[in-house]
């Protein structure tokens, strides 16, 4: 099946491991232990390749504004540039920092944690990350890692960024829609701080000359006056040009300054404005491949400064012919791997395309680790997926150590080709896909298809095999197919939806976006459609200005079809369902259908199933979720008790007071220690019984739990804008219908004669998707989440409308006619 091909070398992004270490000094306070713990990975720190060149790296930061640095995998430039910066002094201005943007949530969760143990410091505090709904930071915080969306959004608050001394864009050469943006973005930033500084420091140095001779003509003046004395704060009037108040204060005949030597209010402008010093921005641009050339011309020729990696061969393994199903033979390589090498040789590493295929193939390994599990030689599999919508706790377990004879199968999507690094990996499994959303202006359709990676991203994949000694990488596809791939995929801006980017550029006041500075110029038509879907979602008015409806929208970490049913659910009284149906939709699915109990998984979804289509279901799953948890979930809390409770009236009135307050610290620790371990038990039966709900009805526990949270986090800025969360139409599935299509009115459809459904956006034939509960349904217009394309064009999310909802939705698009 696998031929032997070539040696590659291998890569790996040292550094980004978080440590999972555990301080046994129990003398030691927390402070102590973080110190400790820092002073313990400084010797890593010092063996990694880019350490050598701290000097380097750092004077050539201070000397340039903009810096594009080519760090080979496994060089730790995602890790160690900041701290270099940190320790060299640059941002100890309190309220100066450095940002650093990743392109995913995982990496900027990860690396901020491994970097904080580095530092010394508690995950928040000198270190932190940001992320969509969850902010670990703080006014403190000197290194921040925060997602490119969210460094977008601070733009809004900030258009200056101030905050941020330093702004370092990893990962440039994914070139997502945002870090794009940023590009931009920043360049203009960086422009206008410059100005500003050199203006504030010519002022400065103004003021100081004015104040020189001011105070050179105030003395000359004050010798041909006489000394004026105050007794007792009485005044003494000497002459009517000159006297001394009460206050003790010196009025010259200008009134121009005090005793004391204060400039006055006429000659305020001699002082130094009280405004925020504005410090030069320093950008770098980081990336393990990059088109170094095109980077620097872009940034006004800025250096590349490039630093080289580890370097341990890797051998190439092809498949003799073209795989009918990469799941499938994943499946199969990972065991022949396990069964045919030690389990103490290292780690597998398998790239997924996403979620549903690296639940899928978790389930195959741990069938297949059952059946094996009794041959001790062989060892045991253990399975970490790690994918953007898996809890923190859950994703930091591919991190940890691997027991003795046992091997860790890490299912990972393209997020384990650069952004972070997994500690003992020897074995890279490559099935040469990844998920692309793409976007065709000309029908208006966006879809999100299973495609196949570039030569760079293959190479990439394969680097992660050997970070520490030799590994071996199997690709899943002939080395034929391997020659026809791209070089680099293709930059998300040209293939990508724009209605999000072109309402944040003009919600920081950029009107301009047809004359924005791109690194790469979108199509026209992808302009002009984004321009005409916020018009008709009166994000923007016929000038194309932006609206205050569309500044209300900008609010909201969310796109902008969301955030305009979140406003329109005010008006239908829905806020509740609309905050269900936007959460929900963060996610793939909340169901799952095993393939070997499916007709046991349709029964017990069909309790939830809403005859008018897939959003009603989804509110009713998380209505009984909801109700299952507040009433049949009996969740105890512990309030705190008080002292007098705590401690008993001593037998012995004697008991000096220094001997009780002994006693009751140490009822009081036992107190807390005994809530503490109640209340860490009640939470871990809750999750379970939970857990063991979702198991009982088919439903993803994963999903829905970050569906809970997203929920939680929108409404808090809801209330932030004030809108009540809690109001309800009930059961009134029209008016959330209709609330839906003010935000989604471009992804409908309308019943043909034969029996097929017709896009109105792009006229296009689709179908409904087999998993929706509207499948073999027929209803005179539908609705839908997302096109997604396989041998038919399908619909999936679906719920039946009326034409005429349409016109009321979207008056600007449809008018008053009914479709």
């Amino acid at each position: 099946m696998i031929k032997n091909h070539k040696h590659s070398k291998s890569k790996e992004e040292s550094g980004s491991i978080p440590s999972n270490g555990k301080e046994k000094q129990e003398n030691l306070t927390q402070k102590d232990k973080y110190k400790l713990r820092a002073k313990n990975l400084l010797k890593q720190r010092k063996e990694l390749p880019i350490y050598s060149a701290k000097d380097a790296i750092v004077k050539s930061i201070e000397k340039n504004k903009t810096v594009v640095v080519i760090g080979e995998t496994g060089s730790g430039k995602t890790t160690q540039i900041p701290q270099f910066l940190l320790e060299s002094g640059m941002v100890r201005n309190f309220g100066s920092a450095i940002a650093v943007t990743q392109p995913r949530r995982v990496a900027a969760t990860s690396i901020s944690k491994r970097v904080a143990d580095e530092v010394g410091t508690k995950l928040g505090v000198k270190v932190g990350y940001g992320i969509r709904f969850d902010d670990c930071s703080s006014k403190y915080t000197k290194i921040k890692y925060l997602t490119d969306g969210m460094l977008l959004r601070e733009v809004l608050s900030d258009p200056l960024l101030l905050k941020y001394k330093v702004v370092i864009l990893d990962e440039a050469h994914e070139r997502t829609l945002r870090t794009d943006i940023l590009f931009g973005m920043l360049k203009d930033i960086q422009k206008k701080r410059e100005e500003l500084y050199h203006q504030q420091k010519a002022k400065r140095k103004s003021n100081k000359k004015k104040e020189f001779e001011y105070n050179q003509n105030l003395e000359e003046h004050s010798k041909k006056k006489p000394k004026v004395h105050t007794f007792f704060g009485e005044n003494t009037e000497l002459n009517n040009k000159e006297s001394i108040n009460v206050n003790g204060k010196h009025k010259t005949e200008d009134n121009d300054i005090s005793k004391n030597g204060d400039i006055s209010e006429k000659s305020k402008d001699l002082v130094e404005t009280t405004e925020k010093d504005v410090e030069e921005l320093k950008i770098i641009i980081m990336s393990a491949t990059l088109d170094a050339e095109k980077f620097s011309k872009y940034f006004n020729d800025a250096p590349v400064l490039y630093i080289s990696g580890r370097q341990f061969p890797v051998k190439i393994f092809y498949t003799n012919e073209p795989q009918s199903d990469y799941l499938d033979s994943a499946h199969i390589t990972v065991m022949q791997i396990h069964l045919e090498t030690n389990p103490n040789s290292g780690d597998i590493l398998v790239f997924l395309s996403g979620q549903e295929e690296i639940e899928s193939l978790e389930k195959l390994i741990s069938e297949s680790n059952n059946q094996i599990a009794p041959n001790s030689s062989s060892g045991t599999l253990i399975p970490a997926p790690i994918y953007a919508a898996l809890p923190q706790h859950q994703q930091n377990k591919v991190f940890e150590k691997t027991p003795q004879n046992s091997r860790k199968v890490v299912l990972a999507t393209n997020i384990a080709e650069t952004s972070i690094t997994i500690p003992g990996i020897r074995y890279v499994v490559d099935t040469g896909v990844h998920k692309v959303r793409g976007f065709d202006p000309r029908i208006g359709v966006e879809s999100l298809l299973v495609n196949p990676i570039s030569k760079s991203s293959s190479r990439q994949r394969s680097g992660r095999a050997g970070r520490m000694e030799s590994g071996v990488c199997y690709r899943l596809y002939t080395e034929g197919d391997y020659d026809k791939l791209e070089e680099d995929d293709e930059p998300e801006i040209k293939r990508r939806q724009l209605t999000s980017v072109i309402l944040t550029l003009k919600a920081a006041g950029i009107d301009d976006v047809l004359g924005f500075d791109y690194m790469d110029i979108p199509s026209k038509p992808a302009m002009k459609n984004a321009l005409l879907e916020l018009y008709s979602l009166e994000a923007l008015d016929e000038n194309g200005n932006l609206c205050e409806l569309g500044r209300w929208m900008a609010e909201f970490p969310l796109d902008p079809i969301y955030s305009k049913v979140l406003y329109e659910s005010q008006k239908y009284k829905c806020t509740s369902e609309a905050l269900d149906l936007v959460a929900a939709l963060s996610v793939e699915t909340l169901f799952y259908n095993p393939i070997n109990s499916r007709d046991q998984a349709a029964a017990a979804h069909k309790q939830f199933m809403s005859i008018d289509g897939d959003h009603w279901t989804v509110i009713n799953l998380l209505r009984a979720y909801n109700e299952y948890r507040d009433n049949s979930t009996k969740v105890v809390i512990f309030d705190q008790v008080e002292e007098q409770d705590l401690v008993g009236t001593p037998e012995n009135g004697n008991i000096s007071k220094k001997s009780n307050e002994n006693h009751r610290n140490e009822e009081l620790d036992d107190q807390n220690s005994t809530k503490r371990h109640k209340k860490d038990n009640v939470t871990k039966n809750s999750q379970q019984k939970m857990e063991y709900w979702c198991h009982k009805h088919f439903v993803n526990y994963r999903n829905l739990t970050h569906v809970i949270k997203v929920r939680q986090q929108i409404t808090k800025l809801c209330l932030r804008l004030g809108i009540n969360p809690d109001v309800s139409c009930g059961d009134q599935t029209d008016d959330v219908l209709i609330c839906l299509l003010s935000g989604f009115f471009y992804k409908c459809a309308m019943l043909q004669p034969d029996g097929t459904y017709r896009s109105l956006s792009g006229s296009q034939t689709v179908h409904i998707h087999p998993a929706s509960s509207m499948f073999r349904k027929k209803a005179a217009a539908i609705v839908y989440d997302q096109l997604v394309f396989t041998n038919k064009l399908y619909a999936k999310g679906v719920s039946a409308i009326q034409p005429g909802w349409l016109s009321i939705a979207a008056p600007r698009l449809y008018g008053q006619k009914l479709i």
